[in-house]
């Protein structure tokens, strides 16, 4: 009784919990990097991270908590645009010398540091380079920007050359530079990490905004932070590291968040003239007590927002137009601001977010479970019950995600835990299909010992189908039969089995092409083939589908002759007949036996076709309600208009050469066009001319077989012409 009760309780519940446990671990495996990274994943896991930044900033917003950097803010922005390129004497590049004279009035302002986001790679004139450099010697708060680019292996970052002479022509030993490059992007290009520290040959060398920094915390201009597994150290400050090499910025709002002040109005002395003031001839002077108030203390960066300098990066903050790019020079200054306020995103520990993936995994394959479990008469509402409890749980996961990064800049995973949940209402899909397959194989165990197999797998499957009856459909039907099979049959009349072991593996060949092509396989009667397109499973190209299929019949029995031959047996050659048109399909029989079939005058058609084929030694043979549906996807040779047998209206046939596209010859297109040309003459009358291009179409190719039979009916015509009601109609007296 106890084992009793073990298997009936307590095991199921074990499984069920296994099973959670191990959709978690899966999710694990996916999400945590162990075995290889999914770019998808990654994707989505970075757009919920963009969209946190923007909720952030906008609640922040809202209620009034936002830092105003425009006053507050420890950086200050000295941008080059288009109006100052437009307002100073030399447009953008500008001259050495408005570099010099920019540094003179930011000393003059008071400011702790001065970065150049400008590479100066090369010497231009000798005065005004001569006047820079000066200046530069006088000063030891002025930063010079660096480009480095990322090597493909290593993670080492390289520029021309191992020594330190970096890439500025301004650079001396003492010198501070930094790298401007913007190297903390993600796959998707949008910048959300920045790096400390970069290789410049065998030298780290500290980035931009740490080479600021370096000024405003009086380390030396090669100072580089330090680091353990978890956190950078720069002086006394800690950085949370995002990954080995970056920490994530915590962006204060969109482009032009910062303070920005246009260069002309800080070059702007007494000892200065603009444009304006050369044509003037009077004093403007911008560069007032009221600006070196703002620039005071501050860390001032120069960099230029002119689209054509490319210095323009996609960040997760939308700007007011929608767009989400932001100057480098900004976010140099968003990762210098950051530092002296503390201010970074830190990432969830990863152990925790593992606990969370295995839990939300288990707990939600059983709440899942237990709902869809319910015993209810409408299963659709079980199913909507279930989903709306795993978008409950996501929306759960998703907000205290957004409050935690709001409120604390703690960067939770969305994606991870969301996957598990919703991995654990698939997982419970396959749990129930499992156990709706084992009830189905214990019934298909017990009944098949009193009825056909084929009927229980169809009640089984599709309870709805166990009745007669069926239902009117278009679709494409197919019969096929080997040529002579009766004289081959003699053949064998002392070794059957051969027969059966050379028909099986006909069978089988043809069987294998069309399920290739989906088709429905009807049944075997001896050496015939039926079958259908376009049931169960609807299929609109249903008629292109069956004439592909035929198309590959022939060419794979061609492949099989010559083996055939080599064996001592015969080399078969079957007909094939193909039409389209409604019909009815369905069970079809007895209460107690039936099959899934075709049946009406669209299959009748199709039977008679595959015969008609002896009459024009055509091999596939598809009416012209089937040849409606592929023309100008298949290669054919218009037949005959011919009554069927037990039929009253004419049908036109075609007989099925290839598929659109297929390689022919010079001749066979010119036979191809006599051919269609004689036939026009034969219905026109003109026996003697009809009798001509059917001749020189069989010459050029001899496979096209009817033309000869024209030229046969032709030459009787001749002789003994038909009535003048004659429309070209052939009635087949025969099958």
């Amino acid at each position: 009784m106890a084992s009793y009760s073990f298997k009936k309780n307590v095991l199921p519940l074990l499984i069920k919990i296994a099973i959670g446990l191990s959709i978690g671990a899966l999710v694990v495996l996916l999400t945590q990097d162990i075995l290889f990274e999914i770019g998808f994943i990654k994707q989505i896991d970075y757009l919920t991270i963009d969209y946190r930044f923007q909720a952030r900033y906008e609640r922040q917003k809202e209620s009034g908590q936002l830092k105003d950097l425009k006053t507050a803010g420890d950086v200050v922005i000295v941008g080059i645009s288009e109006s100052d390129s437009k307002a100073l004497p030399e447009s953008f590049p500008f001259p050495r010398s408005y570099y010099a004279h920019l540094i003179e009035n930011l000393q003059r302002a008071g400011v702790r540091a001065i970065g150049i986001d400008i590479t100066l790679e090369s010497l231009r004139d000798s005065a005004t380079d001569a006047y820079l450099d000066e200046t530069l010697s006088r000063y030891d708060n002025v930063i010079l920007a660096v480009k480095a680019e990322e090597t493909t292996g290593g993670g080492k970052y390289f520029l021309r050359s191992t020594e330190r002479t970096y890439g500025n022509v301004f650079y001396k030993p003492g010198r501070r530079v930094g790298i401007v490059s913007i190297a903390g992007k993600d796959r998707d290009d949008v910048a959300r990490r920045y790096l400390p520290m970069m290789y410049i040959g065998d030298f780290l060398t500290p980035t931009f905004s740490f080479a600021a920094l370096n000024v405003a915390l009086r380390l030396p201009d090669t100072a580089v932070v330090d680091y353990d597994d978890r956190t950078f150290f720069l002086k006394d400050r800690r950085i949370p590291k995002f990954d080995d090499v970056s920490f994530m910025m915590s962006y204060y709002g969109p482009n032009e968040t910062f303070r920005y002040i246009p260069f002309a109005e800080v070059i702007d002395d007494s000892t200065f003239k603009t444009k304006d003031e050369i044509e003037l001839e009077e004093d403007i002077n911008m560069f007032d007590e009221s600006t070196m108030s703002l620039l005071k203390g501050k860390i001032v960066l120069i960099g230029s927002t002119m689209a054509e300098e490319r210095d323009i990066h996609a960040t997760p903050m939308k700007n007011p137009d929608g767009s989400v790019s932001m100057n480098g020079v900004e976010i140099h200054a968003t990762a210098i601001q950051n530092v002296l306020d503390d201010n970074y995103i830190v990432r969830a520990d990863r152990t925790v977010e593992i606990v969370l993936i295995i839990f939300l995994s288990l707990v939600s394959f059983l709440l899942i479970l237990r709902i869809k479990q319910i015993k209810l008469r409408y299963v659709a509402i079980l199913e909507i019950g279930a989903v709306l409890l795993v978008a409950l749980l996501i929306f759960g996961i998703f907000e205290v995600a957004v409050l935690s990064f709001t409120n604390n800049n703690t960067l939770i995973n969305i994606v991870n835990p969301s996957l598990a949940v919703v991995l654990a209402y698939f997982g419970t899909a396959v749990y129930q299909y499992l156990q709706e397959r084992q009830q189905k194989a214990l019934i298909k165990n017990v009944f098949s010992h009193y009825i056909s197999a084929a009927v229980v797998n169809e009640l089984v499957n599709n309870p709805e189908k166990a009745k007669l009856g069926g239902d009117r459909r278009e679709l494409t039907v197919f019969f096929s039969d080997i040529a002579g099979f009766t004289s081959i049959s003699e053949m064998f009349s002392n070794k059957p089995e051969g027969l059966v072991e050379l028909l099986n593996e006909y069978l089988d060949e043809m069987t294998a092409i069309i399920l290739k092509h989906e088709g429905t396989l009807d049944k075997y009667e001896g050496d015939a083939i039926m079958a259908f397109w376009g049931a169960p499973i609807p299929q609109k190209d249903h008629a292109l589908r069956t004439c592909t299929a035929a198309l590959e019949m022939q060419k794979r029995l061609a492949q099989l002759r010559p083996a055939w031959k080599k064996a001592g047996k015969p080399a078969l050659e079957v007909r094939c007949g193909i039409n389209t048109g409604v019909m009815i399909v369905g069970n079809m029989g007895g209460k107690d036996r039936f099959d899934y079939t075709v049946i009406g005058d669209s299959v009748n058609l199709a039977s008679r076709l595959e015969g008609a084929n002896k009459q024009y030694s055509s091999n596939i043979m598809i009416s012209d309600f089937t040849y409606q549906h592929v023309k100008n996807k298949v290669v054919v040779r218009e037949l005959d208009l011919i009554q069927v047998k037990g039929k009253t209206e004419p049908v036109k046939v075609w007989e099925l050469l290839g598929l659109a596209g297929m390689p022919m010859t010079d001749a066979q297109k010119q036979s191809l066009e006599l051919y269609e040309d004689g036939l026009r003459l034969y219905r026109g009358r003109n026996w003697e001319e009809a009798i001509a291009y059917f001749t020189q179409a069989k010459e050029l190719d001899p496979t096209c077989k009817v033309a000869e039979i024209y030229v046969q009916r032709a030459s009787l015509y001749q002789l003994n012409p038909p009535p003048d009601d004659w429309n070209g109609v052939f009635v087949m007296t025969t099958k």
